[in-house]
């Protein structure tokens, strides 16, 4: 590598050391890797630390990403990302632990190094690994001078079971870097390159059976629940996130929307529903999963629990969704002027002082917003969006605040001229709240034309993303 930017493509052939494959390829025409000569207890790396490199200090000024691919034989854990350093590989160096598509599995920062020789990095959580797959562990060097040796990989892998590094061509070219930025994903090779980068890996204490739910949140058969709890099961191992199967029914069997969340090491999973839940309700929760290497549940674990009689507290102005509430789709690509809209009912007495929307940039014009009686389909209010910004929530106040009744359905809409709204489909597959305010389910509504009109079809459950601005008598 080492060269300008603008050539750094390029550097591996000018200063990674043709001449010296040119060298090791006079000598016979092959170049041994140095591996671990005999087996060791883990926590192991692929170098012992008496390994050194032929080449210790590249030349190489410029900020490079540099990395090596590794296989183990063997479910266990990498702890942690290790390098060998010369005085001049100076600045604060990051490690990092990839799967071999570029997807970040955990990264930190090295801390206490010397002035050279080996470094070594611990993640503050294990990352569970599985047998014969491959990753990628790299650090950045942010003034280059990385240790390196020319064609190591050439003709065989480095150290041994049950941590290995394959030989180049095996799993691409090993011996990996990138020149696009600290945190960037290194995905070159050229020569065959070692960058004498390592791991720590331990394959002791892995789990052989199935995990087990060790707690949940609330409590099975709880009572007296919040509202907007989130639910959570704790596991007796890191489990994998692909396989979680979390779900949250009512006593009637319809499931509430939300998404899954996991602490740092993976070993507890939190559902957090999209909604408050409804007062006085039984919930189900369910659970079932694999763990990190592959052993599954046979069976879900279930568990009850009820929510509080009382209706939540609330604090006014109030709305449906929070400002960092976002649409899956932010542009729906239709170019009709339209109509859109939700369907909404406030828990008491109170006014609306405005409407809002979530816009897309695309979401040109000018938007107009209106509170509709739903039952008559008459305007109650209308009003004209100023000072929108390019994009996100935007809010129109009303001239006059509009009172409404507790328990009366009302409709807030808002005109798009060139289409391109926002949405979500299946949103309003259960009932929305954020009390005061309820959407009830198989909302969202619309309506085409040129100027803004009652939107009376159905969305068939899918959100507009329009909103309310209420504020409680």
């Amino acid at each position: 590598m080492a060269a300008p930017a603008s050539t750094s493509r390029r550097s591996l052939r000018a200063r990674a050391g043709i001449a010296a494959l040119v060298a090791a390829l006079a000598l016979g025409g092959t170049m041994t890797s140095i591996s671990a000569a005999q087996a060791e207890q883990c926590p192991c790396s692929l170098f012992p630390s008496s390994s050194t490199p032929g080449t210790a200090d590249s030349g190489d000024p410029y900020s490079v990403v540099v990395g090596v691919k590794v296989t183990p034989s063997s479910d266990g854990r990498i702890d942690g990302v290790r390098f060998y350093k010369t005085s001049a590989n100076s600045g604060v160096h990051t490690g990092s632990l990839w799967t071999s598509d570029g997807t970040l599995l955990a990264t930190g920062t090295f801390t206490n190094e010397t002035a050279s020789g080996w470094q070594t990095l611990l993640f503050a959580n294990p990352v569970p690994v599985r047998a014969g797959v491959t990753y990628v562990a790299s650090y950045h060097a942010p003034a280059g001078h990385y240790s390196y040796d020319v064609g190591y990989f050439l003709n065989g892998p480095a150290g041994q079971a049950p941590i290995t590094a394959p030989a180049d061509g095996v799993s691409g070219g090993n011996g990996v870097y990138t020149y696009d930025g600290a945190s960037a994903f290194p995905n070159l090779s050229h020569n065959a390159a070692n960058y004498w980068v390592d791991v720590v890996y331990d394959d002791g204490d892995v789990p052989t059976s199935a995990p087990t739910v060790s707690s949940e949140t609330p409590a099975d058969r709880a009572t007296g629940v919040a509202a907007a709890a989130p639910v959570s099961a704790t596991f007796s191992a890191p489990v994998d996130a692909s396989t979680m199967r979390f779900s949250l029914t009512d006593a009637s069997g319809t499931q509430v929307p939300g998404t899954v969340s996991y602490n740092a090491d993976a070993t507890t999973a939190t559902f957090t529903p999209g909604t408050q839940l409804p007062s006085g309700t039984v919930f189900t929760a369910s659970v079932q999963a694999s763990d990190a290497w592959g052993n599954a549940m046979g069976d879900p674990d279930t568990w009850t629990f009820t929510t509080n009689n009382a209706p939540p507290t609330y604090a006014c102005p109030c709305s449906l969704f929070g400002s960092g509430a976002t649409p899956a789709v932010a542009d729906s690509n239709d170019p009709n002027s339209v109509e859109l809209g939700v369907r909404f009912a406030p828990a008491v007495n109170g006014t609306v002082t405005g409407i809002r929307f979530y816009k897309g940039a695309s979401n040109t014009g000018t938007h107009t917003g209106t509170l509709w009686n739903s039952s008559t389909e008459t305007a109650m209010a209308t009003g004209t969006f100023t000072d929108e910004t390019a994009d996100g929530w935007q809010t129109m106040t009303f001239s006059t605040p509009v009172a409404v009744t507790a328990g009366t359905t009302y409709v807030a809409s808002y005109h798009a001229p060139a289409g391109k709204y926002a949405y979500t489909t299946g949103y309003f597959s259960y009932t929305h709240q954020n009390y005061p305010l309820t959407a009830p389910a198989s909302n969202g509504t619309y309506g085409y034309g040129s100027s803004p009109t009652f939107p009376g079809a159905s969305g068939a459950g899918t959100n507009y993303w329009v909103d309310v601005v209420f504020t409680a008598s």
